[in-house]
């Protein structure tokens, strides 16, 4: 047996560890490149009377709107993490009357089902937290959370959805995306807060 041989036969194991090594982490590259990136953070965004975490940076912008006849310009705040999209929408609204709220929230709720061409799946009355500026709990206010089915564009839609009126503002926190993702729509809409 030549020795040089027995060198090289030697030294080939450790050359394989790094070609290993390498094809590892373009396997965890590849496998992180394909799941979801999920960066949750709180916003507060000012002067809109909520807390919310959002699963990535938040994109803001406002439009008008009609809501059954209501004339309001709703502000909204959300992030898209691969194909659902997670948002929060606040609209002021002329008065501060019960029946105004209700139609409000109503009508919030009529056209998110509507947008997916869709129906109420499951619908539940719940509580949304209210806290103080310190971030000390101080009410709840009732609220009604939606699940609906539907399609956009031909393609399979789920709508997780919280929709609440207070005072003389109305919101939606709102999870849209093509099959119904539990886990994250939790963590979203029970994030929600008023603060005032």
């Amino acid at each position: 047996m030549n020795p040089r041989s027995a060198l090289r036969r030697r030294r080939a194991p450790p050359a394989s560890a790094p070609v290993a090594l390498a094809c590892a982490l373009a396997c965890t590259l590849f496998l992180s490149a394909c799941a979801p990136d999920y960066n949750w953070r709180e916003i507060r965004p000012s002067g809109e009377g909520y807390a919310v975490m959002l699963p990535g940076k938040p994109a803001s912008m406002s439009r008008p709107i009609n809501l059954d006849g209501l004339a309001v310009t709703m502000a909204m705040s959300g992030a898209r993490v691969d194909d659902q999209s997670f948002t929060v929408g606040m609209v002021v609204l002329p008065d501060a009357e019960p029946a105004t709220r209700e139609k409000a929230r109503a009508a919030m709720r009529a056209a998110m089902v509507r947008n997916i061409a869709g129906h109420e799946t499951q619908v539940a009355e719940t509580a949304v937290p209210v806290h103080d500026l310190a971030g000390r709990a101080t009410a709840t206010q009732p609220a009604v959370r939606v699940e609906a089915s539907g399609r956009i564009a031909d393609r399979p839609a789920h709508l997780s959805a919280l929709f609440v009126a207070r005072g003389h503002r109305a919101w939606q926190a709102v999870v849209i995306g093509p099959a119904p993702d539990a886990e994250h729509a939790s963590t979203f809409v029970d994030s929600f807060r008023l603060i005032e």
